[in-house]
């Protein structure tokens, strides 16, 4: 038997994964690129919102905070979605008093509750 923090370790590697294929076509491609006139610093650029990031001293590190700010176009029917993803799959023993409550109304009950 695992313990309880191996179990949330394990949820958290699946719930990322889980996530990431959900949304995954739903976010925009934020892309790193050289800031123009400077070519020892890197930016991100998001076609969505046509923002640009803090300069940085690398391409991963413009990379990296571009999907941050990617993660603010998620909208609220994915966020919600989800949420009730989260709640349905999560192994009992971690759910929080108020995921499982949410995770009973979303599963049927036996027949005459």
């Amino acid at each position: 038997m695992s313990t309880y923090g191996e179990q949330k370790k394990a949820w958290a590697r699946e719930w990322a994964q889980l996530r990431a294929q959900y949304l995954d076509g739903r976010l925009p491609e934020v892309l790193a690129s050289p800031v123009p006139g400077d070519p020892g610093l890197w930016w991100w650029e998001c076609p969505a919102c046509l923002t640009y990031g803090q300069p940085t001293m690398s391409e991963a590190q413009a990379a990296n905070a571009g999907r941050g700010h990617a993660q603010t176009h998620v909208t609220d029917e994915d966020s919600e979605y989800l949420e009730d993803l989260k709640v349905t799959r999560m192994p009992p023993q971690l759910l929080t008093a108020h995921q499982r409550r949410r995770r009973e109304q979303l599963e049927p009950g036996p027949p005459g509750r």
